[in-house]
């Protein structure tokens, strides 16, 4: 047998808007703030979830909370297609039945405030062209040296320059510029 049930626990986003039906019906839509677990950067995210109810027990409870209260509500996932054939919409929603209050999270609470980061030794590498020279004799980058390219002779390209732009070759021209004779 098919089960369509809804348990949500969150914050109330904004005031709750009620909508008079023809019918004489109330309905009354929120959006519910829930949180999904951390993510491996330790980021929250959070889904934003549209809820109606035409139950005026809920209705006037969700009407009693301020922003930002804690609620639980049981329903069912509803989905509702608007517009022409070639241009459907679908909207989904919970239809809430019940909507009580619900005990503050831990994760509410403030965390303790993390260790400070031991910092980093110093290390012996530097950006080409910033900073300090090494002294004479000493290596300044770890592992084994690259292999080191030929300046060109006639060179623009002084000497004071880091190693690295000396050994960009000159730009070719396309091959569809080239001049055959």
């Amino acid at each position: 047998m098919d089960r369509n049930e809804v348990v949500l626990v969150g914050r109330l986003s904004a005031t709750p808007e009620d909508k008079p039906l023809p019918s004489g019906d109330t309905l009354t839509k929120w959006r519910l703030i829930v949180r999904r677990p951390r993510n491996r950067s330790g980021q929250t995210m959070t889904d934003s979830v549209p809820c109606a109810t035409f139950d005026p027990e809920a209705a006037a409870f969700v009407r009693s909370l301020r922003p930002r209260d804690t609620m639980e509500i049981k329903g069912a996932f509803r989905c509702h297609v608007y517009g022409p054939t070639a241009a459907k919409i679908w909207r989904y929603e919970v239809e809430v039945s019940t909507a009580k209050a619900a005990p503050p999270d831990t994760a509410d609470q403030p965390r303790p405030s993390r260790r400070p980061r031991k910092p980093f030794p110093p290390t012996q590498t530097r950006r080409l062209g910033d900073g300090p020279q090494p002294p004479e004799g000493q290596e300044c980058r770890r592992g084994p040296a690259p292999p080191q390219s030929p300046k060109p002779s006639g060179s623009a390209i002084d000497g004071d320059m880091p190693d690295i732009l000396v050994s960009v070759p000159p730009p070719r021209p396309a091959p569809d510029l080239v001049q055959t004779g």
